[in-house]
């Protein structure tokens, strides 16, 4: 038991240095935390609502459990914020109990693949996030947890499997069958099933339960939410991205360029190469190769794809990289160690050559880690060479720990240089202490609402809208995201903008710098527009833009 309480320690770890480090990302946290707070606001968890709109982009589950913490332990950004990296926490230990279930007799096995999944880099970037995949990820487990205990003879694992499947479609949709599809049908050559009619019955059982645990919130949904809300609910979503995406459109070979580095550091710990060869005899391999490798097709397949997507499958990976581990010897040869200590100095000095070298300049790189942080980070490598002849759980603790310690320090190092960049409560406190009706020219996604405790914020998306708004909310403010600087003078004024950055601006000087911006930039409405408010540099990448507040003339 030592070796999973390691890794639920590191796993603990990794979402607190995140959590505690870095604000609500827009656009997707602030986007999920807001319809959160909507549904409290409006006492209605049936039908999500975003900035006064029904929103049926995503399943309530998260919100529900959102709204839970905050009944819990108060209505707080920090209680929101920890309800997705718990639920990360708690998917490592169910890695553990799907490894014990595989190989009951290999206790260290199952531990390992705790271990690797906590610290591969997939997970450590995206578990933390609030968004539903670490979600996702859990109700696949229990799913497949359901469907080994139904293998082993207990009928009752196919109510668990379908009720956790239900719940699954409730967290991100029907993309869980992705995931647990194709490992139960293959449970006849995976799993030991003697009669494979009866398995493929309890299959059938399972999914009917979980469509009918669905459809408990879908149906008075659906119909509470009015006829679009119904048809984006029960087809746009589903049918939109498995078809034809309609966002993030990607080639059909990204995963494989995602997914191994994705699973970094492991693919350079010698151990698991070395016990590849004839792992396919081993019925729990088998199982976790399903599960991958039939997650991996079907995604690639899909045009749309974002890294996270493939989330779910990191359990899988992580099965497979420990049995790998542990089939390559009790003890480790020589030094099986030396690539992953290698890897992570060079990934340690990447900071101090990209703020030595001029051609970084300009790709916003440069001063995000300075050079004591990437020593700190460099000096997480060395230790790993103690343990080149020690016992392959001992090894793939020690590499864990470097690992996530790694991550930590860099999320932190990051702090002032890059997060603070992302940090919209300032601009959204601006806005609710102005007491005055807010417009956000271009797309808007509830990134305010939230932050500023605001229930509306009126979408513009073009400069008609803009003007028939400020006809009808006189006395408006209108926040606008400024280009790029193209001119000399664009860029003087934006040396201006820098040194205002997050400031209310002075009523003479946000007249002069209203005219200023009207002579050297397009702006929604500008012959109305009377001066400048407030100024905030946000972040959008590594790139950061002006955002400005304006007032107009009635």
């Amino acid at each position: 038991m030592k070796f999973p309480l390691i890794a639920i320690g590191l796993a603990s770890l990794l979402c607190a240095g995140t959590v505690l480090s870095r604000p609500l990302l827009p656009p997707d946290e602030t986007r999920y935390v807001t319809v959160a707070w909507e549904a409290l606001q409006r006492g209605d968890f049936l039908v999500s609502h975003l900035n006064g709109e029904t929103y049926a982009h995503k399943p309530p589950l998260l919100f529900w459990l959102i709204n839970f913490a905050w009944l819990l332990c108060g209505e707080s950004l920090t209680v929101a914020r920890s309800v997705a990296p718990l639920v990360s926490v708690f998917s490592v230990f169910l890695t553990w109990r799907l490894g014990i279930r595989l190989w009951p007799q290999a206790s260290e096995r199952a531990g390992m693949a705790a271990l690797v999944h906590t610290s591969c880099l997939l997970w450590m970037y995206f578990s933390p996030v609030t968004m539903f995949d670490a979600l996702l990820t859990v109700c696949v487990q229990g799913a497949l947890l359901g469907f080994l205990r139904a293998a082993g003879g207990d009928r009752r694992g196919f109510w668990q499997a379908g009720l956790c499947m239900g719940l699954g479609i409730l967290s991100k949709g029907p993309v869980l069958l992705v995931f647990v599809l194709p490992v139960m049908l293959a449970g006849p050559v995976s799993l030991p099933v003697r009669r494979s009619r009866q398995w493929l019955f309890g299959v059938f059982c399972s999914v009917l339960l979980a469509a009918l645990t669905a459809l408990v919130w879908v149906i008075p949904s659906a119909l509470s939410g009015g006829r679009a809300y119904a048809d984006e609910l029960l087809f746009g979503q589903t049918a939109g991205r498995m078809v034809n995406s309609f966002a993030h459109r990607q080639p059909f070979w990204f995963y494989a360029v995602v997914l191994p580095p994705g699973l970094l550091p492991w693919l350079l710990f010698g151990s698991v190469w070395r016990g590849l060869r004839g792992s396919l005899s081993d019925g729990g391999v088998r199982f976790a190769a399903v599960w991958l490798g039939a997650a991996f097709v079907i995604l690639s397949a899909v045009s749309g794809k974002q890294p996270y997507y493939i989330l779910p499958a990191v359990p899988a990976a992580a099965l497979l990289l420990a049995a790998a581990a542990d089939r390559g010897g009790q003890q480790l040869r020589g030094l099986e160690v030396l690539p992953v200590s290698g890897g992570t100095v060079v990934m340690g000095a990447v900071p101090l050559v990209v703020n030595g070298v001029q051609v970084f300049s300009e790709t916003g790189l440069q001063g995000m880690v300075d050079w004591r942080e990437s020593l700190l980070l460099m000096a997480t490598a060395p230790g790993l060479l103690l343990f080149r002849r020690s016992r392959a759980v001992v090894a793939v603790t020690a590499v864990a720990a470097s690992a996530v310690l790694f991550q930590v320090i860099l999320v932190n190092a990051l702090k002032d240089s890059l997060w603070d960049g992302f940090d919209l409560r300032p601009m959204a406190q601006f806005v609710r202490e102005s007491n005055r009706p807010a417009g956000w020219f271009g797309g808007y996604h509830g990134q305010l609402n939230y932050l500023g405790g605001l229930p509306f914020v009126a979408e513009l998306p073009a400069e008609p809208a803009v003007s028939q708004w400020l006809s009808d909310q006189p006395g408006g403010i209108l926040i606008v995201r400024l280009t790029r600087p193209q001119t000399d003078a664009e860029r003087a004024l934006y040396a201006r903008l820098r040194r205002l950055d997050r400031k209310v601006v002075a009523e003479a000087e946000g007249v002069l710098l209203a005219a200023e911006l009207k002579a050297a930039c397009e702006l929604p409405c500008e012959s109305q527009m009377s001066g400048v408010l407030y100024v905030q540099w946000v972040r959008s990448g590594l790139r950061d833009q002006p955002y400005v507040i304006a007032e107009f003339r009635e």
